[in-house]
């Protein structure tokens, strides 16, 4: 129905059929352009919606990307720096472990040297002293110690000033080396100490220098050469002495002659001379001096000959006691109270009782003589180690009250012919020390 009736409206109101064609097309091809643009203007909104949500869609896709993308990353990275962390501290405690060990080693093994160290001072005969620049004693040994008279433990950290005083040799001699003063490497000192015998002690110093080579202090090396120095003055005492036997033997042989002579005159003399006040003084006087020569002669016989020892077994105690029984209520004694300290279980000895009785006698005869008739004599015995070892000696000691040796002329007493009595010969002394070095002593 509807295709006839478009027949008839072609047929009788329009073109003709390819003019038809022609409108129809174009009114075709208007309606296809209608239908787009009203599709457009429908999708329009949509397509600006569309634009707007993804406009802001994309930065938020974005950032949440980025985010979801960094946050692994990021973990990943927390957990690297945990692990750093970790391994770190790890490597720090095994470190602090082995520098812990390492520690101890170096302290052990310091320990070790320092212990070592005072080992070997200790060890030394030789006193060894080091003190720092402010004069504190950084290390002492024991030898050290016994020769200065102080203790290891109170006198390390101490200054040396304080302990021996600021004028003593050592402390000047400390400020001498720090100052840089020129000072003799090696010395002999005399020591003295109230009550105790003077000793020898011979100082080395060196200065302690430090790794820039300047000055950090000082050491002392003491050796005691007492006994070093008591045997050299004996032995240049016996060469003294061996000489002047051998020459005063010749001259006590002409000076006996001659005294003999003189003597039997002065006998003739007095005899003679009986009656005459004048001169028979004058004889007995001259007979008293050579009789006093003759004593003096006797005495260097003695002393200048060899001894040939007639060794024999003794008591020290019993020995004494019978040789001190002479003097006890003598008048040369005076007031003078002898004491004796020997024990009985002393052991015997060895020795030549003449001798040995003589050169006791003598020390005795001499502090009598000191003590001009009154004080207190004290003669002790006992035994004591020679070298280090056993008792093997005897020591008699003589000690009296008197005013003593001067300190000047100390060293002379063993001397031939000095005396400081004009009735002395001054052989005595030599004799005892004579006597003892033929004993071994």
């Amino acid at each position: 129905m509807g295709r006839p009736i478009r027949d008839r409206r072609d047929r009788g109101n329009g073109p003709p059929d390819d003019g038809r064609r022609a409108v129809g097309g174009a009114e075709h091809a208007e309606r296809e352009e209608e239908r787009i643009v009203k599709a457009l203007a429908q999708a329009l909104p949509l397509l600006l919606a569309a634009g707007v949500l993804l406009f802001f869609f994309l930065p938020w896709a974005t950032v949440r990307f980025t985010r979801a993308f960094r946050r692994r990353p990021k973990a990943d990275e927390q957990a690297f720096l945990l692990r750093t962390v970790s391994d770190v501290v790890t490597g720090i405690r095994t470190s602090e472990s082995d520098l812990r060990d390492l520690y101890s080693k170096a302290e052990r093994k310091a320990t070790f040297l320092e212990r070592y160290h005072q080992e070997i001072l200790e060890s030394l005969k030789t006193g060894v002293v080091a003190c720092n620049r402010r004069g504190e004693i950084t290390s002492l040994n024991q030898a050290a110690a016994e020769i200065l008279r102080i203790t290891p433990a109170s006198a390390r950290g101490k200054p040396l000033d304080g302990l021996l005083g600021p004028g003593h040799l050592f402390t000047r001699t400390l400020g001498a080396l720090l100052k840089g003063e020129p000072i003799e490497d090696r010395m002999e000192l005399e020591v003295r100490r109230k009550g105790e015998e003077p000793r020898w002690i011979e100082l080395r110093t060196s200065v302690l220098f430090g790794r820039s080579g300047s000055p950090v202090g000082a050491s002392f090396h003491l050796d005691d050469v007492t006994e070093r120095r008591i045997l050299r003055r004996q032995m240049a005492l016996k060469e003294r002495l061996a000489a002047m036997g051998e020459i005063s033997a010749g001259i006590a042989h002409e000076f006996r002659n001659a005294l003999h002579a003189l003597s039997g005159l002065a006998k003739l003399i007095a005899r003679r001379a009986e009656d005459d006040p004048r001169i028979e003084p004058l004889a007995r006087e001259i007979l008293g001096e050579t009789a006093r020569m003759e004593r003096i002669l006797h005495e260097l016989r003695l002393f200048v000959k060899p001894h040939d020892l007639a060794l024999e077994p003794i008591a020290p105690a019993h020995f004494l006691r019978s040789l001190l029984v002479p003097f006890t209520g003598d008048s040369a004694s005076g007031a003078v109270r002898i004491e004796l300290a020997a024990a009985p279980e002393l052991p015997e000895i060895r020795a030549d009782r003449t001798l040995l009785a003589q050169a006791v006698r003598n020390l005795v005869q001499n502090a009598l003589q000191a003590m001009e008739g009154e004080g207190v004599l004290r003669v002790r015995a006992g035994t004591f180690p020679s070298g280090g070892g056993a008792p093997s000696h005897l020591l008699v000691s003589v000690s009296d009250t008197g005013p003593g040796i001067p300190d000047e002329i100390r060293e002379k007493v063993y001397t031939p012919f000095f005396t400081t009595r004009p009735e002395g010969t001054g052989l005595g002394l030599p004799l005892v020390q004579k006597v003892a070095a033929a004993h071994g002593g």
